[in-house]
């Protein structure tokens, strides 16, 4: 099934309710004593009005309001032995609170909720907001959810903020629209948290949250900024930024380092794309190093990305080439530090060849004068001083300085330093420009 569709096993169809587009209500009123009466009944409550219904105590069968518009509904101090719905119906200024539990399955299908506010809810079964439409305020304080909740396709005209609630699997919010901004604040996430394909106008932000699982906001469209610094990382939380509109995103390469699910996954091409992101919006922050560290990882990725095979070894010495000179030897340029490293390796690596080889070599001039050419102390310095003569020098001034076939690797290293320096100008620019 593609993560791009709804679930299906939302027990409430949706229904929309009038009011939704502008139409005026023509519902019966009734009485409080009368829908107390249905729901004692077990019947479930449609197509009325009713004001001031106030909720309490245990209700062992399900509650179920269809259609009907509910003026301050106040739910405090319940249990709710099965499910509780309310599909295709208008909430005005609804309270839950002192607490709330609901041990079937919540849902608000397709419902208009004006004012809201969720305190100590429990649900223990599925919790459903398909299709819902929050207006003036949509306030969620110290609610708990016990299996997945839904917000496919769900809008909020005003701002969505949750506090303290804790959402033990699955937290499905995708498609959701925001006309505002969407606040979670010490929440915590044991299962996925799925904000893809959702519209977020103003910020989207999650300060103090913990997220044990992976945390997508893969073709989410985020059009301010989205706060992702002050949240807590469990030991197996991913992030997803596939095919992204969030140019503002504030997280750290620390929080990303190792934990970026399409890379961990080995789907590389996906993972270029997503570090491409992540540095374009370190670029437009003016964050230089991480944007550094994120073209460093979408150089590596796009390494990794291409196709390398035995039957080809050209693309296997290209690939090796590759990680070799600009991975190890600048960081893609990057790292000159990585630069200078390479040359003491180089140097040394060099310096050991030819001192073991030292007869090879014209030496007219010993360093050391008194002691044989083969002597260690002449074996390291006359490998050091030909090494590093060769490295920074090339062979421009001393073709004839080794004996048959010493000369090969005495060219290799010529050619070593040239693009290792070159590199080092590159990368040691780059930094000092910017």
């Amino acid at each position: 099934m593609s993560d791009d569709v709804a679930t299906t096993d939302d027990p409430t169809p949706e229904v929309h309710a009038p009011g939704r587009n502008g139409h005026a209500d023509t519902r019966p009123e009734a009485t409080t004593a009368d829908v107390l009466a249905l729901i004692a009944a077990g019947k479930p409550v449609e197509n009325v009005r009713v004001r001031r219904l106030k909720l309490r105590g245990e209700f062992p069968a399900a509650v179920a309001f269809k259609n009907c518009t509910l003026v301050q509904l106040e739910v405090g101090a319940a249990t709710f032995k099965s499910n509780l719905s309310f599909v295709g119906c208008s909430l005005d200024r609804p309270v839950f609170g002192k607490p709330v539990t609901v041990e079937g399955t919540f849902g608000l299908n397709g419902s208009t909720v004006n004012k809201a506010m969720f305190s100590q809810l429990t649900v223990h079964g599925k919790a459903f907001f398909s299709g819902a439409e929050f207006r003036g305020k949509a306030m969620f304080e110290k609610c708990e959810f016990r299996q997945k909740v839904s917000w496919w396709e769900a809008r909020l005209e005003c701002w969505g903020e949750f506090k303290a609630c804790g959402f033990l699997q699955e937290a499905d919010f995708r498609s959701v629209h925001a006309d505002q901004g969407l606040i979670f604040g010490g929440c915590t996430f044991a299962g996925d948290f799925l904000l893809r394909g959702a519209t977020v106008c103003k910020k989207f932000q999650v300060d103090g949250c913990r997220f044990e699982r992976l945390l997508d906001v893969s073709k989410a469209k985020l059009h301010d900024f989205a706060y992702l610094e002050a949240i807590e990382q469990g030991p197996e939380m991913r992030f997803a930024f596939g095919n992204a509109v969030a140019e503002r995103l504030l997280v750290r390469p620390e929080q990303v380092e190792g934990r970026l699910a399409s890379e961990l996954a080995g789907q590389h091409e996906h993972a270029m794309h997503e570090y491409g992101l992540l540095k374009k919006c370190y670029q437009g922050q003016h964050r230089f190093n991480a944007e550094d560290w994120a073209f460093y990882r979408f150089k590596v990725n796009q390494r990794l990305a291409t196709r390398a095979i035995w039957n080809r070894p050209w693309t296997k010495v290209r690939r090796f080439c590759d990680w070799l000179f600009l991975d190890v030897g600048c960081g893609y340029g990057t790292n000159p530090a990585r630069a200078v490293r390479m040359a003491v390796v180089i140097i040394l690596g060099f310096a050991l060849l030819y001192g073991l080889g030292v007869e090879e070599f014209h030496a007219e001039k010993k360093p050391f004068p008194d002691a044989e050419v083969t002597d260690p102390s002449n074996r390291v310095m006359i490998g050091l001083i030909t090494s590093v003569s060769v490295f920074t020098s090339g062979m421009g001034g001393i073709r004839e300085i080794a004996k048959g076939w010493m000369n090969v690797p005495v060219m290799v290293e010529s050619v070593l330093g040239t693009l290792l320096f070159g590199l080092f100008i590159v990368a040691f620019s780059r930094k000092v420009i910017r």
